[in-house]
């Protein structure tokens, strides 16, 4: 399967800008009060701000400052992903002889408490930087972040690259997004590189051929399609692809072993069974943690044991029937095959009531991709 204040009058003029479901206002920055004259206007496409004391930018085709019209402006030259205009941020800068800009603006309404969310942006490095940087996150809050507090060093992205790796395309637009796990009352979405000087990695950056202009001594991206989506409406939210264009699925394992001086039955709820995204499938690790479990029971044949089944929030919200006690029945059949005694299995889908953890990341999900087992009678 193929896998980121207009007070004019009292309706808010943003209607048709952003997709249905988007809790992003205006998340293409389509909707702009005023003629752009110059940089750090952003407040201009409502309801994004800027946090700090260095407004990001905005670029449109209607500006009045050739600086930032679209295509052509500053950084370089570079198309929007979606409609017309976008916006741009410093990420980086040498010596940190320029401040770095934030992207600020409130959701539409407030995050449900465990519902899954797909966090999504898009960025491209302008062509005219010198540099290049890392750190590119996003930032979910109760309240708006404040200049101190983006400057304590304590702001920590729910949302990045995997990797974190350096941003360095410049011709084509890049996403990065995340599913995020909410944990209720989060209304606003802040854009930037929240890490110190040191701890961003950063690489040099040549001209490209017939690009015109001064490099700025900085690692400036534009910003455009941002988007926070409830999962129960979205079809899939993966952004970082393999070589082939296939989404990278991420299949959570851990070894285990019968050597360890510990009773039988930790033993057997200690072992833990693996599932790839949206699948029952028994993978080759999954099925020697199966047959060692069924040589476990066969030695103690008297114990009774719960098979549970857990899914993902995500590929729960997706899910067609219980995929949670699919999983475990399929575990049981396992199980039963390799000599176990049906009467001595009870299955239970526990879907993703119970997650081992609530890290929305790919490889957090997959830790929830699970089957586990509990003793209930050793007699």
């Amino acid at each position: 399967m193929k896998k980121i204040t207009i007070a004019i009058t009292l309706t808010l003029l943003v209607s048709g800008v952003y997709a249905q479901g988007n809790m992003v206002q205006n998340g293409s920055f389509e909707s702009v009060s005023k003629k752009v004259k110059g940089g750090g206007t952003i407040e201009y496409a409502y309801p994004w701000v800027s946090p700090t004391d260095a407004p990001a930018d905005l670029f449109s085709p209607k500006a009045k400052s050739d600086d930032y019209k679209v295509p052509i402006n500053l950084y370089g030259d570079g198309d929007p992903k979606d409609g017309e205009s976008y916006a741009g941020i410093t990420i980086y800068s040498y010596k940190d002889a320029e401040p770095k800009q934030y992207l600020q603006t409130q959701l539409s309404s407030k995050m449900e408490d465990d519902k899954v969310y797909c966090v999504k942006m898009h960025v491209m490095l302008g062509m005219l930087s010198k540099y290049s940087a890392n750190n590119i996150g996003m930032v979910l809050s109760k309240k708006p972040l404040t200049p101190e507090d983006i400057a304590s060093g304590n702001i920590k992205p729910q949302v990045m690259h995997s990797d974190n790796r350096i941003f360095e395309e410049m011709f084509d637009w890049e996403a990065i997004c995340q599913t995020y796990i909410a944990e209720g009352g989060e209304q606003y979405l802040t854009i930037g590189n929240f890490g110190t000087a040191d701890d961003t990695e950063n690489g040099k950056i040549k001209k490209p051929k017939g690009i015109m202009g001064q490099q700025a001594r900085s690692a400036y991206y534009y910003i455009d399609d941002v988007s926070v989506m409830n999962m129960a409406g979205v079809e899939s939210c993966d952004c970082e692809l393999d070589a082939g264009g296939n989404s990278i699925n991420v299949v959570y394992s851990v070894e285990t072993s019968s050597e360890m001086d510990v009773d039988v039955s930790e033993d057997v709820e200690r072992t833990r069974i693996y599932f790839d995204e949206g699948t029952s499938t028994i993978n080759k690790l999954a099925s020697k943690d199966i047959a060692k479990v069924a040589t476990l029971l066969a030695e103690h044949p008297k114990y009774k044991v719960k098979v549970i089944g857990h899914t993902d929030p995500v590929e729960e919200a997706q899910a067609e029937g219980n995929l949670s006690e699919e999983r475990a029945n399929l575990v049981k059949e396992k199980l039963i095959e390799a000599g176990v005694a049906e009467n001595k299995l009870l299955v239970v889908g526990l879907q993703d009531f119970e997650p081992v953890t609530t890290d929305g990341t790919p490889a957090g999900r997959a830790q929830n991709r699970r089957v586990m087992f509990t003793v209930i009678s050793k007699n």
